[in-house]
């Protein structure tokens, strides 16, 4: 069907691979109609745990992180009808590459190796493929106490709102680490760093729009720190932290987290409890208010997203096999209502694109 009947494509990145228990066929493409309606456009096969996405800002080109393996790729994406095509496969300087971004110019692409402990950057050739190795930094540290805290785990790169400063919560030092980079050479440099209390697993983190202010999951711990953001320094600064499953709950792991609207509402989704937990945000502080969980209608969900009107949140249940969806309103905040509407094997990561 062509591309022109669909309001939006869809691009859900999964795990294949038997370690991994999966059971995912590859990166998954569907359109999505103005009723809301996915519709399976393609399905390219053949690729190893293709679990992180991200999207140029042209939507011209894709790029994926192979999990447990040692490299990244990039696709082009046909304008019309969404498809995809593999232009460049190119080796990250480390193993489990586990996130990428793109640097604010485009012009580099930046990827977390968590089993390594290093962050690289790449260069993106004009064509949207990818360049051989240009720079990596080892994240310097102490390891945290509990058995996932092995080294240095890098999780996520959060390019700032201005494009100056790369933060990268790391899962196996209790730190946020806040990098440079030379728009240039591609060169990485440590800035500073804001340390957690040991065995948090610093995982994922998001911006406030408005306000100087990030939010940090805590995978291991259960919780979400919110920090002060110095824009000149690229400091933060740790003011509060919250846990992100009901009292009692004392087992599973946070994962996913996303702010929605202009900052009213953040979002974490949690393993084993396998809920979201939504927090009102505070307009004038960025504090988080108290949450109300919500079933994501599904095991694990690993990841969750804003479908881009803003107007529905999406749960990627990687052990359900499905993606679950449920209706936001900022304006009568109440809890969440999941109902799983997609089934697609071991969904980690979706992303979208204008049809």
């Amino acid at each position: 069907m062509a591309g022109s009947c669909y309001r939006w494509f869809a691009y859900v990145g999964c795990r294949t691979t038997r370690e991994r228990n999966a059971r995912g066929k590859g990166l998954s493409v569907y359109g999505v109609h103005a009723d809301g309606q996915w519709e399976l456009v393609q399905q390219v096969e053949g690729l190893v745990n293709p679990s992180f996405l991200c999207l140029a800002h042209s939507e011209s080109a894709i790029y994926a992180v192979h999990g447990d393996q040692s490299h990244v790729s990039s696709f082009d994406v046909d304008a019309r009808e969404g498809t995809v095509r593999q232009t460049s496969e190119q080796d990250v300087g480390g193993n489990n590459p586990v996130h990428l971004a793109l640097s604010r110019s485009q012009r580099w692409l930046l990827v977390a190796n968590y089993a390594t402990g290093n962050v690289v950057s790449l260069p993106v050739q004009p064509d949207g493929a990818l360049g051989r190795l240009a720079s990596s930094l080892s994240l310097p540290g102490i390891p945290g106490p509990h058995l996932q805290q092995k080294g240095a785990h890098p999780h996520q790169i959060c390019v700032d709102l201005m494009g100056r400063w790369l933060f990268v919560p790391d899962k196996g030092l209790d730190k946020v680490f806040t990098l440079s980079l030379h728009e240039g050479t591609g060169e990485l440099k440590l800035v500073s760093k804001l340390g957690h209390p040991p065995g948090t697993g610093p995982r994922h983190m998001v911006m406030h729009p408005r306000l100087p202010r990030t939010y940090v999951v805590g995978e291991l711990d259960r919780t979400v720190a919110t920090c002060r953001l110095n824009p000149a320094t690229g400091e933060l600064d740790l003011l509060s932290t919250t846990r992100t499953v009901p009292p009692g709950v004392e087992s599973g792991s946070a994962a996913g987290i996303i702010i929605t609207g202009k900052g009213q509402s953040l979002h974490v989704s949690n393993r084993g409890h396998d809920s979201v937990a939504s927090f009102p945000v505070n307009a004038d502080t960025g504090a988080l208010l108290d949450p109300m969980w919500a079933p994501t209608g599904g095991a694990t969900p690993r990841f969750i997203s804003g479908t881009p009107d803003g107007d529905f949140l999406l749960a990627a249940n990687e052990d359900a096999d499905n993606l679950a969806i449920a209706r936001l309103d900022a304006n009568h905040p109440a809890p969440l209502t999941f109902q799983p509407f997609i089934q697609t094997e071991s969904p980690v990561c979706v992303i979208f694109k204008k049809a």
